[in-house]
């Protein structure tokens, strides 16, 4: 079964085991909201951003 919670505003961490190696496989999701054309760099930007925070979070969390 997988674990999914979500962490906030468009931010999603799932964790499930690998279906082929003795592993767990995590998965980082963060969803900014683009309201027009115009504002589609600047929410790649966020996005990006918003999850490389998350990772960094992650990591130190696991102690990676």
């Amino acid at each position: 079964m997988d674990a999914v919670r979500l962490l906030g505003d468009g931010v999603r961490v799932i964790v499930r085991p690998s279906g082929t190696e003795p592993k767990l496989k995590a998965y980082l999701e963060t969803v900014v909201p683009v309201h027009d054309d115009a504002g589609l760099i600047a929410a790649r930007g966020r996005g990006e951003d918003e999850l490389d925070q998350l990772r960094t979070e992650m990591s130190a969390a696991l102690g990676l």
